[in-house]
C-alpha cells in the first residue's frame, strides 16, 4: 500500500534505527487508512520488545512504549521476525535512506528503487507455489 525511505540525521545504533522504522511504518500506515498491519522486523530485540514492552532495552524503550499506544488504534495487528536475506527490498529501501533528504513516501506505487527486486521475489515466490 505504501513505502518509506526516510533519513535520520541522529547519532543512532541499528537498534534505535529499526525502533524508529517500525514507529514510522505504523505511522505510515495508519496515514494511509490501515486498519489491519503486520509488522516485519529483522531485529529480533524489536520483535520482543513490541510483543512485551516491558522487554524492551531503555536505548528504545520510549519509541516502543509509543508504538504500543500506536498499535491500539488498529483493528488488528501482528509482529514478525524475518531474517535480513529474506527481505532485501527493505534493506535496499533503509540504504536507499542514506541520499533522501528527508523522507520520501510512495502510495500504491513500487519505488523505482525495489522494482527489480519487487518482481524477483514475485518469481520466486511463484516457482514454489503449490498446485
Amino acid at each position: 500500500m505504501g513505502a518509506m525511505s526516510k533519513k535520520w540525521e541522529l547519532p543512532l545504533g541499528a537498534l534505535e534505527i529499526e525502533a524508529k522504522a517500525v514507529e514510522e511504518g505504523v505511522r505510515l500506515a495508519w496515514d494511509l487508512g490501515l486498519k489491519q498491519i503486520i509488522i516485519e522486523s529483522d531485529s529480533q530485540i524489536v520483535v520482543n520488545s513490541i510483543r512485551d514492552h516491558h522487554l524492551a532495552p531503555s536505548s528504545i524503550q520510549k519509541v516502543i512504549e509509543g508504538l504500543i499506544v500506536d498499535l491500539r488504534s488498529f483493528e488488528e495487528w501482528k509482529v514478525s521476525h524475518i531474517c535480513r536475506r529474506s527481505n532485501s527490498a527493505a534493506h535496499i529501501m533503509a540504504r536507499h535512506a542514506k541520499f533522501v533528504i528527508d523522507r520520501v513516501i510512495w502510495v500504491e506505487d513500487t519505488p523505482p528503487i525495489i522494482a527489480a527486486q519487487v518482481q524477483h521475489d514475485v518469481l520466486y515466490m511463484t516457482s514454489f507455489r503449490i498446485n
